[in-house]
């Protein structure tokens, strides 16, 4: 039951706050549908980052539980060039019991980008239909100038279709025009807010190996690329290096899958703390660890690996009597200067790798890039 979105119906007193929405119809109909079709848009976007049956994301701590005696407050976005419209929305955000927003307006997608420059907002509700944006074109282009940003989509009573498929891009839901209330207003933007910090969660989670804890190879491409920008700058060159577990197919074939994850769990760990704090280390994948290096000369990037390979030669794994002891091989590439991505780098590496394990493992090797046809 963990993979099927849940909606809750809740019960209140009207005596005391008017309900967020009033259900006369039956539940099939279209209104129902239109609370159900968002969340299962964003639970397909949640299965597509991560396995929910081995992680749980995070809610931040402000807005897990909401005091009902104490007022919060949001910094709102609003995208809209119909005054009459944009009027109505900000009158409906007015005099909340609970919840105060802080509204600015922009009326075409230029003034919305030149704002979210100097402003932190907490979601941004935007009009699919802008005079120098149409369709998802607004929303696309607001969510690849900030992705941390919740976005909530305007749209026509006709525009449902246009608004699921902003949802499927990211959006976290949307609201027809003239057919709110203000109550079901706030509470479309506080469930985008936290549905979308939720999101964040599991993005953070689906960046680390769930095995060893490290960070893996979904961001690796990123990271190279930030390091590639910091050696420009600093004069260090970037150097990459591949380790591999040595013979770790026997030590499976030997003493099983649950001792080779105990191997995969110690490596890391020792990897981890053997790696200086400005370089990047991560699981590649399989038995493989990539490592990101800014040093001065290749002396220096081939004693970094080295000691990583010692430190790793050093340690015992107890198994009950005996102790395992784990070695491991690596090859290396100078990446700087080469206008050559990730992916190539890492080919390089690879045989390099091979060439140590050829000459015995337990040892670096250092490669050079192919010469050009």
């Amino acid at each position: 039951m963990q993979d099927l979105p849940i909606v809750g119906l809740l019960a209140t007193s009207v005596n005391d706050e008017q309900p967020d929405e009033h259900f006369s119809i039956d539940l099939g109909t279209s209104l129902m549908q239109r609370y159900l079709n968002p969340l299962l848009q964003a639970q397909l976007g949640v299965e597509q980052l991560i396995d929910p049956a081995t992680t749980s994301a995070p809610v931040s701590a402000d807005r897990q539980f909401i005091d009902s005696t104490k007022q919060v407050s949001f910094r709102l976005l609003l995208v809209e060039d119909d005054h009459m419209d944009a009027e109505i929305l900000q009158r409906a955000l007015r005099g909340q019991y609970r919840y105060s927003f802080e509204v600015d307006q922009a009326a075409t997608l230029a003034d919305a980008i030149t704002k979210l420059q100097s402003t932190d907002y907490d979601v941004c509700l935007v009009d699919l239909n802008l005079p120098d944006a149409s369709g998802s074109e607004s929303f696309e282009r607001l969510r690849s100038f900030d992705s941390r940003l919740p976005i909530i989509v305007l749209t026509g009573c006709e525009d449902e279709d246009l608004a699921i498929r902003a949802i499927q891009c990211g959006a976290q839901d949307y609201i027809a025009k003239g057919v709110f209330t203000p109550q079901s207003l706030v509470r479309v933007i506080r469930f985008a807010i936290v549905r979308h910090e939720m999101l964040q969660g599991f993005k953070e989670a689906a960046d680390s190996d769930p095995l060893t804890g490290m960070p893996n190879r979904r961001n690796l491409s990123q990271r190279y690329g930030d390091f590639i920008h910091t050696s420009a700058e600093s004069g260090f060159d970037l150097w990459v290096a591949l380790i591999d577990i040595d013979h770790f197919k026997h030590i499976n074939d030997q003493h099983g899958h649950c001792v080779g994850d105990r191997v995969l769990k110690n490596v890391a760990t020792t990897l981890m703390r053997s790696c200086p704090a400005d370089f990047w280390c991560g699981r590649f994948g399989g038995e493989e660890f990539a490592v990101l290096m800014l040093c001065q000369s290749e002396s220096e990037a081939f004693q970094h690996a080295q000691r990583m390979l010692d430190e790793l030669s050093s340690r015992t794994i107890p198994l009950g009597d005996q102790d395992l002891r784990v070695t491991a091989s690596a090859g290396m590439v100078r990446a700087s200067g080469t206008n050559q991505d990730d992916t190539a780098a890492f080919e390089c590496c690879d045989r390099a790798l091979y060439a140590a394990k050829a000459a015995g493992r337990n040892q670096v090797k250092i490669a050079q890039w192919p010469q050009p046809a």
